[in-house]
């Protein structure tokens, strides 16, 4: 809040106009760009801002299949795994409604996609892979080098530019490495709010060379892929929560994750037949040290038997824990997480789940007050 503050007072001005203000915003604004572009280890001018990650997400599968069209690919093919946040997968059922072939790649039961499965579903009309950089409901992390090995071989094997490789990193920001170059990414979508930042925006890395076409028309802007007056602030903003993110990452990481692996140990012996999702079948009753290496430190996805989650939800609320069901976006339908059915194949009413979800904020007494009051929350609730 401190530097949006001050960047208010300080650079009043609209970053478009051509008088004295304006060109001081234009720098301020320019510089955040660069901030957050060196953050990815990226160019400023791959960086385009948005108004946060559903935005980026949008951008990234429209524009890349409208932008193909143009190239006459009429009926383009794209590539998603099953259990991405619903700005993809959404945009995804819309897409196939008008005329996209659409494949959803499947992961296993530890939720990680299947490699091999990949490279038979890629052919020579598939212009985008969209694989998310870690999950927001179980936390699984998915193998980016490995799959951007597969989506430059299939580029190799077509003679083309396509398909290009989109992650949705907007869960990772604070716990994971973001170097473009590194990950083999073409374009990527990242959310402030998930690096503590300012909500209201987020930002779509486009790779030098990858072409996209707009979502909206109506200015100039982030070199004709976004109109709109920018948000000088809350760039600001965004940019500074992302840097110290990544600054403190390392350390962070390692506080947190010991805090959830104890956490899921006391959940585990306190609560009986209650499970990690995320994990191999063989672990998810047990949380052995290493067994959550290849989740995000501050996710924990419980299953406990006889309960509804929105009955548990609803209850810990009251006594002061939030907790989630599934995916914000998605928590006031009724159906099973679809994260769970991808993992599990999960009916209706079948299995309910919680997310604990730790951050910098979580001290461990917090967690035992959780598992204090959960068992008289479930007597309470269990519909056996």
């Amino acid at each position: 809040m401190k530097v949006m503050n001050a960047t208010v007072k300080k650079f009043p001005g609209n970053p478009s106009a051509l008088h004295k203000e304006g060109v001081m915003a234009r720098q301020a604004f320019e510089g955040t760009r660069g901030q957050i572009a060196g953050v990815l280890s990226a160019h400023a001018d791959e960086i385009v801002f948005t108004s946060g990650a559903t935005e980026a997400n949008n951008m990234a599968l429209q524009g890349v299949v409208r932008h193909a069209r143009t190239q006459g690919i009429i009926h383009p093919h794209i590539i998603v795994s099953a259990i991405e946040h619903p700005s993809v997968l959404e945009v995804a059922r819309m897409l196939k409604r008008e005329g996209v072939f659409v494949d959803y790649l499947s992961v296993g039961q530890s939720g990680v996609v299947d490699l091999k499965e990949l490279r038979k579903l890629i052919n020579s009309e598939t212009v985008l892979v969209s694989v998310m950089y870690a999950n927001n409901e179980i936390g699984t992390i998915e193998p980016l080098r490995d799959i951007a090995k597969e989506v430059r071989h299939a580029r190799k094997m077509n003679n083309s530019s396509y398909p290009y490789f989109h992650t949705d990193a907007a869960q990772a920001a604070s716990y994971l490495d973001l170097s473009t170059p590194s990950l083999g990414v073409d374009l990527m979508t990242l959310s402030s709010g998930k690096a503590y930042g300012p909500r209201g925006i987020g930002a779509l890395f486009v790779k030098r060379g990858v072409n996209i076409s707009p979502l909206m028309y109506g200015g100039e802007h982030e070199v004709s892929r976004r109109p709109g007056t920018e948000p000088v602030a809350l760039a600001a903003g965004f940019a500074e929560a992302l840097t110290l993110a990544q600054k403190m990452k390392v350390k962070e990481s390692a506080r947190v994750q010991k805090l959830r692996d104890a956490f899921a140990k006391m959940i585990l012996k306190k609560i009986p037949n209650s499970t990690i999702n995320g994990l191999p079948p063989a672990c998810a009753g047990m949380a052995q040290t290493g067994d959550l290496e290849h989740v995000l430190p501050n996710i924990l996805n419980i299953s406990i038997p006889d309960i509804e989650s929105e009955a548990l939800v609803i209850y810990l609320d009251a006594a002061g824990v939030a907790v989630s069901g599934k995916s914000a976006c998605k928590s006031a339908d009724d159906e099973p997480a679809h994260v769970l059915t991808a993992l599990h194949g999960v009916q209706k009413g079948e299995k309910a789940s919680v997310r604990f979800s730790l951050g910098r904020e979580t001290k461990k007494q917090d967690l035992d007050y959780v598992v204090k009051v959960l068992p008289d929350i479930l007597k309470k609730i269990s519909i056996k």
